[in-house]
């Protein structure tokens, strides 16, 4: 299984064998992940690998982690520097991540909200901003395109030109993408040559609720770059200024995916 099959087929996992899993499979874990490029190029990450096979490494590492029902015997986090757009950029990544572990049969899970005891960073200025419990699953870890709960297309894109077949299924890769409490705060607003990303304002005033959000953003632009990648499809990640208060009144303006060519 390849990435682009993963995306159709992951599903989170959330209970596991505390069985270790080989050093090398860890290891080239790591390796993809320093692989990947940022979504951002000032945004600097540092990506930590944490054991806990043994249950008191567990109660080590997590603070007060009885309220989360998710025990594993690893977990990926992700540190960032604090610039514009981390969240998204994280999120983006972790994304790409829980991908290819599913195409190497290996189990995932977000935990957006997990707190670690104490920061594990280099560089204490940086942020954990999100965390992806992995390893080997007591279920089945693939499902079928029937299974995947959404909103339906109409609730969340909307067409302005007639677009191809390769932009559909971009929007549709987006559109199938994990979120916190399968809330899918994403709308899409497709051109034959772009896709205007937008984020649903909070109710009430919540930085936790808008980081989740913004996490969710990027989970969905890292489904939507594998596809393009899959579809030999040179992308751009655009900010654009004059879109900020257009087109949706409860929600915000984030990111512009451009199709620029096709890759010889």
């Amino acid at each position: 299984m390849n990435l682009y099959e993963a995306v159709w087929a992951r599903k989170s996992i959330r209970r596991y064998s505390m069985k270790p899993l080989s050093q090398d499979k860890l290891d080239l874990v790591m390796r993809f992940a320093h692989s990947l490029p940022m979504l951002f190029s000032d945004i600097e990450v540092e990506f930590k690998i944490l054991d806990c096979t043994d249950e008191s490494l567990r109660k080590k590492y997590f603070d007060k982690f009885q309220l989360f029902n998710v025990k594993a015997p690893y977990y990926l986090v992700i540190y960032s520097t604090k610039n514009n757009g981390y969240y998204i950029n994280a999120g983006y990544l972790m994304q790409q991540i829980s991908l290819y572990l599913t195409s190497k049969g290996i189990a995932s899970c977000f935990l957006g909200a997990a707190k670690l005891s104490s920061n594990l960073a280099s560089d204490p200025s940086m942020e954990h901003v999100i965390t992806l419990a992995f390893g080997e699953g007591k279920s089945k870890i693939y499902r079928t395109l029937d299974k995947i709960r959404r909103y339906p297309e109409e609730d969340i894109v909307t067409y302005k030109e007639n677009v191809s077949e390769d932009i559909r299924t971009i929007l549709k890769a987006g559109r199938f993408a994990p979120s916190s409490m399968n809330n899918q705060p994403w709308r899409f607003v497709a051109y034959k040559n772009r896709i205007h990303v937008f984020c649903k304002k909070n109710l009430v005033n919540s930085n936790q609720l808008s980081r989740l959000k913004l996490i969710d953003i990027g989970v969905a632009l890292g489904n939507m770059l594998v596809v393009t990648d899959e579809m030999w499809l040179y992308v751009d990640f655009l900010r654009l200024e004059n879109l900020t208060k257009q087109y949706f009144k409860n929600y915000d303006y984030v990111i512009t995916l451009k199709i620029i060519s096709k890759v010889n």
